[in-house]
Formats: C-alpha cells, structure tokens, sequence
C-alpha cells in the first residue's frame, strides 16, 4: 500500500459551507433594511455588523473550501512518509504517529492522531473529515491500514 491515496474535497460540503452564511445574511439583510428606513440607528449597526461577518464567513469558505472542490484538489493525502491536511496545512510524518482514531459525531466525524511526542498542534491532532469527499469509516480505515503498514516497515 506504499502508493499515494488522494481524498478530494467534498463538494456538497462546501455547497452547505457556503448557503449557509447566505441564508442568514438573507434574513438578517430585510431587517437592516427594516431598521435603517425606521431610522432605529443601534440596530441596523448590529446587524450591519452581522452581516459582514456572514458575508466574510461565505467569502472564506468560497475560496477555501468551495473554489477547491471544483477544482478536485486534494483535501486529505496518504503517502510513504505520512499525512497531508491540505484543509489546515497540516503535514504529520507516520514516525510521529502514535495511534489513529475515529471519533463520530453528529454531522461529521473526524480522525483522531495521537502523537509520541508533544508538538507546536498539541499531543493530538483532530482531522475534520467534513470537508474531504468519501465515507468518514472508510477514510479512516484506510489511514489506519496505512499507519499499521508503514510502522511495520520501520
């Protein structure tokens, strides 16, 4: 298994990403218009502020999450000298690995990473796997396969 596996980023996740910041910037903009006309000044400077992070929060996940899935650019890689979080610029080399887990929640899981020694992210890094296209099971077995035979070779 010493060959590059390559996980994509997920497209209807970034769809999700990027309508939901939208919705809420849709609800929220009728009541900025509601409260600027109405001249209620307090308000319409907070939901102004609202809406600007919703709009910054839509601008991000567009160029870091959506722009990629089309472009079929890799979220997650598996290869001989470890693994890639192209989500967070994370590179993890398997002689650091101590263990890989799954920790399942309620819209996505992630993998779990625990490290022999402590470094600048900690004794454990956590890989959102929302945001990398496949089945979170599947994805982390595979890690593990990796992991178990790349220790073994070692």
């Amino acid at each position: 298994m010493s060959e590059t596996i390559e996980y994509p980023y997920s497209k209807n996740s970034a769809f999700f990403g990027v309508a939901l910041p939208l919705v809420f910037f849709a609800l929220t903009f009728n009541n900025l218009r509601y409260s600027f006309l109405s001249g209620y000044t307090i308000s319409w400077m907070i939901i102004t502020f609202a809406d600007l992070v919703f709009l910054s929060l839509f601008v991000f996940v567009l160029i870091k999450r959506l722009i990629p899935a089309f472009r079929n650019e890799v979220a997650l890689e598996l290869n001989e000298q470890g693994i890639t979080d192209y989500t967070r610029n994370i590179v993890i080399e398997w002689s650091d690995v101590k263990d890989v887990n799954m920790e399942r929640g309620r819209s996505f899981s992630k993998m779990v990473i625990d490290l022999k020694e402590e470094t600048d992210y900690g004794k454990q890094i956590a890989i959102s796997l929302r945001w990398v296209a496949g089945k979170d099971l599947e994805i982390c077995e595979t890690t593990m396969a990796y992991f178990e035979e790349m220790s073994g070779i070692k």
